[in-house]
């Protein structure tokens, strides 16, 4: 059975994607995990780091986005292929990461987001992703999800589909500003799901501290957000704090081969790798 885990922020710029990418990669590529990424942001940051703008285009082209799958429900057409829409083998190591699997995303989302949301009366649009992902699921490993930052319909459907969710934040004053909020709001939408379905359980993994500088106003927020975590406010830090590099910042760009994986990532992959061995034992 696969582990399912979301990567969720309501607020932008806190390298939620760049962090779900490497996690991905890490997983399949130094433990030979077998690891689907879901990409449910229109922003589609996540497909364009795992493939080129050519092969998302022609996957955009044929349909084979899920821009379709929720298209289907707006317009009543079955169009969607879960199987042809699957991008295996991706990534820019090595021509490919074996394990390394993609549902991409497309920016057309955005043009139906209004339609999808009016749509979801008993929770209807909710329940599709998790549907389509039922076949699937014994045959990964893991499965993360990239959400947008907002809890409409699409974002649930990444949440009912997961068994936990992360929360990546900058130990800076607006990143940690609304943390709580996030929590809290995650959980209530949690509620409303097990009301159509008891047996499901979501459980925060834990928030992971990125882009953290050390410096006195860091350090000072990143030993609140301790506090708060072992008071009980917020869920469990990671202990693994993600620095601000320079290398981490260039590995979006796709067009860049690499051959290894530690060429990719660089001085940073020992400390990536630490916060992916925490997440593989906190999913125990």
């Amino acid at each position: 059975m696969s582990k399912v885990i979301s990567f969720i922020n309501l607020k932008g710029g806190v390298g939620k994607t760049t962090l779900l990418v490497a996690t991905a990669e890490i997983l399949a590529k130094e433990y030979n995990k077998k690891v689907l990424v879901i990409d449910l942001d229109p922003q589609t940051n996540a497909t364009v780091m795992l493939v080129s703008q050519e092969s998302w285009k022609e996957a955009n082209r044929n349909n084979r986005t899920l821009h379709q799958l929720f298209l289907d429900e707006v317009e009543g057409t079955e169009a969607f292929n879960i199987e042809k829409s699957i991008m295996k083998n991706v990534s820019n190591i090595n021509n490919g990461i074996e394990n390394l699997d993609l549902l991409p995303s497309s920016i057309d989302l955005i043009d139906i987001h209004d339609e999808v949301s009016g749509l979801n009366v008993k929770n209807r649009v909710v329940k599709i992703l998790k549907k389509q992902i039922a076949s699937l699921e014994n045959r990964y490993d893991y499965i993360l999800v990239d959400c947008p930052p907002n809890l409409g319909a699409v974002t649930m459907s990444g949440i009912y589909l997961s068994n936990y969710y992360i929360v990546p934040v900058i130990p800076d004053t607006l990143s940690t500003y609304g943390l709580t909020q996030v929590i809290k709001k995650i959980d209530m939408k949690a509620r409303e799901i097990k009301r159509f379905d008891e047996k499901y359980d979501i459980k925060p993994l834990g928030i992971i501290v990125n882009r953290y500088r050390d410096n006195k106003p860091y350090n000072t927020i990143a030993s609140t957000l301790e506090v708060k975590s072992y008071n009980g406010e917020i869920p469990k830090l990671f202990q693994t704090r993600i620095g601000i590099k320079s290398q981490f910042s260039n590995i979006s760009d796709i067009e860049k081969d690499k051959s290894t994986i530690r060429q990719k990532y660089g001085q940073e992959f020992s400390v990536l790798n630490n916060l992916v061995n925490e997440i593989i034992g906190r999913c125990k």
